[in-house]
């Protein structure tokens, strides 16, 4: 596998997060995205970094910090909830995406809820659409490279 690839297509993703973290102003947000960003290139469908991992965990966070704040305001203890529920998630189902946890407590610090939904909706649409693209044009591309020159 292409390491040159791979760090390259981490680092256009990494760029489009960027930007829409600060269209949305945003900025926090931006670590566990880009930490995502990284294991879907970088470590490409690997335990932490499966498409369906991804997607569950951030959809919980999203659900979950939106409910909390709704129901219970955004105090530390909700914070402290909040990760609580993100970390049974994650290790006690086959949804492991520990960026997820990181996202939970950034939404506590970036408590806009429309823009907080809004903004993790678009940026994992964007991770998932890249680890898309990703694994069809740089991992199977890698792959029969691979199998050719054997």
């Amino acid at each position: 596998m292409n390491r040159w690839k791979n760090i390259l297509s981490f680092l256009a993703i990494f760029g489009i997060i960027i930007v829409w973290t600060y269209v949305f102003r945003l900025a926090l947000l931006a670590p566990p995205f880009a930490v995502s960003a990284y294991l879907i290139s970088v470590e490409h469908r690997g335990r932490f970094s499966k498409p369906d991992s991804l997607i569950v965990s951030y959809v919980a966070v999203i659900l979950s910090t939106t409910l909390l704040h709704i129901l219970l305001g955004t105090g530390v203890i909700q914070l402290y909830l909040n990760v609580v529920i993100i970390s049974i998630l994650i290790t006690f189902t086959r949804f492991k995406h520990p960026p997820a946890i990181a996202l939970a407590v950034f939404s506590y610090i970036e408590h806009n809820d429309v823009k907080f939904v809004e903004s993790s909706i678009i940026i994992l649409i964007v991770l998932w659409l890249a680890d898309l693209i990703h694994h069809h044009y740089v991992f199977l591309a890698d792959e029969s490279e691979d199998k050719e020159g054997k």
